[in-house]
Parts: structure tokens; C-alpha cells; sequence
């Protein structure tokens, strides 16, 4: 029980104390995971992937995954408690934001033109395209290298990752290709890849 308290504790401080939405969240909850030795860099890419091609805020789609494998993992066979994780996960990442809203929504109306207001929100820009940019090298360099980063400048990458990375980046980037295709086109390389 003291996993599921655990798991409330670190996804409600994450949706208290992160501001620029779901993307910005990425980073947050990959460092706490990978800190607490719930989930390693790989298999938090692997749920990264499995939360994008889910509908709905990213954010809340990743918490809910990681709730529902950190439990799975802490109690092998326990299925209802696995869904419970994923429970826990979501709401204590959702409901930070549903409390702000509703208790400083009157103030932010009133005063969301306030010179201050608006130094502030000039500042937190630059800081959440950072947390963004942050996630994404970050995510990159694991697919490409694997787990450790150790010694990344003396090997090769995946070529392999780095050619599907590549054509993914070109055909939404250059292409106009919609990225729901691109993400059904790379769960089939992946598919494809693993059986060779």
C-alpha cells in the first residue's frame, strides 16, 4: 500500500509543480521514475511511445501508464492492482490542475492583463521550451545509444533507430505526412524489427 501512496505523492507534486502542459511534464516524470528505480530509460521510452499514439493529453496518458507498470511490476499477477496504479497515476496528475482551476480561475480572470501577470508568463516561455527541448535530446539519445550513455561518443548508434528517427522527422517535418501515420508506420518497423 505504501507503493500506491508513493506512486499519489510524486504524480500530484509533478502536476502541482509543473507549469506548460503535458510536454513539459515529460522530463519531470522521466527523472522521478528513473530516480526511484521504477522504471529504467528504456522502458520509460517504451511507455512515451505507447502514451502518443493514445488518445488524449499526453501527460495524463503517460501517468496513467506508468501507475498501472510500476504496480504491475511491484506485484507480478495482481491485475486489479496494476489498474489501480494506473487510477492512482492519473488522478493525482490531473487533479493539481482541477484544484487550481477552480480555486484561482476567478483571480486569473481579473488580472490576466497585469503588467506582472504578464513578466511572468514572458519568463516561464523560454523555461517550458526548455523542459521540452530537454525531454526530446534527452529521448532521442536513449533510442539511438540504448540504456547507458556511457562511452555514447566511442560507438555508433542504432542505425537502424537513427534511419526511423530520421524518416519520421522528414516525412512530418518536409513531408506534411499526418503523424498519426508516422507513429502506425513506426509501430510496424518496430514489430518488423523485432522479429529479425
Amino acid at each position: 500500500m505504501n507503493l500506491f501512496v508513493k506512486l499519489a505523492y510524486v504524480f500530484f507534486k509533478i502536476g502541482l509543480l509543473t507549469v506548460g502542459g503535458g510536454l513539459a511534464m515529460i522530463p519531470i516524470i522521466q527523472y522521478e521514475m528513473v530516480r526511484r528505480g521504477w522504471l529504467d530509460n528504456q522502458q520509460f521510452l517504451d511507455i512515451l511511445g505507447i502514451a502518443e499514439m493514445t488518445p488524449g493529453p499526453i501527460s495524463v496518458n503517460t501517468a496513467t501508464f506508468v501507475g498501472y507498470r510500476v504496480i504491475a511490476d511491484a506485484y507480478t499477477g495482481a491485475l486489479a492492482l496494476a489498474v489501480l496504479g494506473a487510477l492512482v497515476g492519473t488522478v493525482a496528475v490531473c487533479t493539481p490542475s482541477l484544484l487550481c482551476v477552480n480555486l484561482f480561475g476567478a483571480f486569473w480572470s481579473r488580472n490576466r492583463n497585469h503588467p506582472c501577470m504578464s513578466r511572468v508568463f514572458s519568463i516561464m516561455r523560454p523555461l517550458v521550451t526548455g523542459l521540452i527541448i530537454t525531454a526530446a535530446v534527452s529521448l532521442v539519445l536513449h533510442a539511438l545509444w540504448g540504456e547507458s550513455l556511457k562511452g555514447m561518443t566511442e560507438r555508433l548508434p542504432d542505425l537502424r533507430m537513427a534511419a526511423i528517427a530520421a524518416a519520421a522527422f522528414a516525412l512530418t517535418a518536409f513531408g506534411k505526412v499526418s503523424p498519426v501515420v508516422v507513429l502506425l508506420g513506426g509501430a510496424c518497423a518496430g514489430v518488423v524489427l523485432g522479429w529479425m
